[in-house]
């Protein structure tokens, strides 16, 4: 039909965004269709949290004041938030989007790319497709939909690197040189939610006054 006429007519580069578009439509991306319950039963996510648990959720996304430090910390440019994108099609989306969309903490995401290279500190309105290939923009996508999201957002801790260090009196040098030496990812600098065996060491390590 005039679609195979249409498609014939197309340059490469236009045919291979169509192909590329087309493979980046999983079944299960949109958002709407992923609700992480039990049983197969439809229930609103935050219907099924506590006040504090709420609020841990809402504390993994980051306020202006947080971000205004990340951005000065890595210096990056905030000025183009990404206009258009699909849902579903990560490589479109910025690591907040993301993090909205499917209700995931941003610091797990900015671990995985880290993990993968990614130099840090990474920025939270950078858009996914500019720092990884499609290939691992897609492995994210099929993680975000066989993990727990409760499990996973209980993985990290309820404070960024300098706020636990301000909570229990550690000198933030001190912490930030303990996470260089230990090797952990700072995707965000002191901004950095650690993982919740992280923040055990570091308060075993440097708060033993407190102890």
């Amino acid at each position: 039909g005039n679609d195979d006429e249409d498609y014939e007519w197309m340059t490469d580069k236009e045919k291979a965004k169509l192909r590329r578009e087309n493979a980046w439509k999983p079944a299960g991306a949109d958002p709407s269709n992923f609700n992480p319950t039990q049983n197969g039963k439809s229930q609103n996510v935050d219907e099924l949290l506590s006040d504090s648990e709420r609020k841990k959720k809402k504390r993994m996304t980051y306020t202006d004041e947080e971000e205004e430090l990340i951005e000065i910390l890595g210096g990056k440019d905030k000025e183009n938030p990404s206009s258009k994108r699909e849902i579903g099609f990560l490589g479109d989306s910025t690591l907040k989007e993301i993090a909205m969309d499917f209700q995931v903490p941003i610091c797990y995401i900015a671990d995985v790319i880290c993990g993968w290279g990614v130099p840090a500190p990474i920025d939270p309105n950078g858009l996914l497709g500019d720092m990884v290939t499609g290939e691992q923009a897609f492995a994210i996508l099929e993680a975000i939909h066989t993990l727990d999201v409760g499990g996973l957002n209980d993985r990290y801790a309820e404070y960024d690197l300098a706020t636990l260090c301000n909570e229990y009196d550690i000198d933030l040098t001190d912490g930030f040189a303990l996470a260089m030496k230990e090797g952990w990812n700072l995707p965000f600098g002191v901004r950095t939610f650690l993982r919740v065996d992280q923040e055990e060491h570091l308060i075993e390590t440097l708060a033993k006054d407190l102890w």
